[in-house]
């Protein structure tokens, strides 16, 4: 069988690397500290438990879950509930939230919505690696843009060439960064704003590790930057912050157009998230 060329194009998946790896030094009797693929080691808080089990043992969560391409209108108004306590954006719950089958998949369903075959997005570099994957099976091109040590792991968006700012249709940002740990300031989104706004293309910041902050960081954003929710979406996750990584549960926020494109290709791609975790989401997201 011959495989699709846009897998061929596709890299080493460096998660799956770096746990082989780590498989192969234990069964030697090597005692490991996994540094690969960042997955919390504490439970779920108990609360966020307990709403699954009582929403899974309700036979009104058992059939395909209420707007199935969106996610349950409660959790989006949760999820819209979540970013004004903690970033002060009033989003739409109806237009401006998209419930993801974690963060990861947004990726995908962003480039599928967004990119035709010829069209050009651009990636940061280093990466994490769903981000370069995803623009390769919408058949686009990449432009790296390297995240610069000199300048706090931040992209220098002024040097990208104007030809290449002109043809791309996506800039992917992702702060907190994976790998480097460098968060981005307000005033940097509001760079990136306007560099959308003048080549008149989307931003999207990945923005899962948004909960992880020491040392009176104060987290940080795309949305309230001046203009974002009219060239920018963002995705979040309850993955790190509420030990749910297993539970595959997140969330698009932003550019309404955007939204709906996402949610097109999502209603052509899956049947949505159990109503039972996303009843667990809510509990997530307005708990303690």
């Amino acid at each position: 069988m011959e495989k699709a060329e846009r897998l061929k194009q596709l890299p080493p998946y460096l998660f799956v690397q770096i746990r082989n790896k780590i498989r192969e030094a234990q069964a030697r009797g090597i005692d490991v500290i996994s540094l690969g693929v960042g997955d919390p080691d504490h439970p779920t808080p108990s609360h966020i438990v307990e709403a699954l089990c009582k929403a899974a043992h309700d036979p009104a969560n058992h059939p395909y879950p209420p707007d199935e391409e969106k996610g349950m209108l409660a959790f989006r108004e949760a999820v819209a509930g979540w970013y004004a306590r903690r970033f002060g954006v009033q989003l739409d719950p109806q237009t401006e939230v998209l419930a993801l089958i974690g963060s990861k998949e947004g990726n995908h369903h962003l480039a599928l919505g967004l990119l035709n075959p010829g069209d050009l997005a651009i990636v940061p570099d280093p990466a994490y690696p769903a981000y370069l994957a995803s623009v390769i099976f919408a058949g686009a091109e990449v432009y790296r843009v390297p995240l610069d040590p000199s300048r706090g792991f931040l992209p220098n968006l002024a040097d990208i060439p104007t030809d290449v700012a002109r043809r791309a249709k996506l800039l992917v940002l992702n702060y907190p960064n994976n790998p480097t740990t460098a968060v981005a300031p307000l005033e940097f989104y509001q760079e990136a704003v306007a560099f959308a706004r003048t080549f008149d293309l989307v931003v999207c910041n990945d923005n899962p590790y948004s909960e992880i902050a020491y040392d009176a960081y104060k987290r940080v954003s795309l949305l309230p930057a001046e203009g974002a929710l009219e060239v920018g979406v963002e995705f979040n996750s309850l993955s790190k912050p509420y030990n749910m990584t297993g539970w595959r549960i997140g969330m698009a926020v932003g550019n309404r157009e955007v939204i709906a494109a996402m949610a097109q290709v999502k209603e052509n791609t899956d049947s949505g998230i159990f109503a039972a975790v996303q009843h667990a989401g809510i509990a997530a997201l307005t708990g303690p």
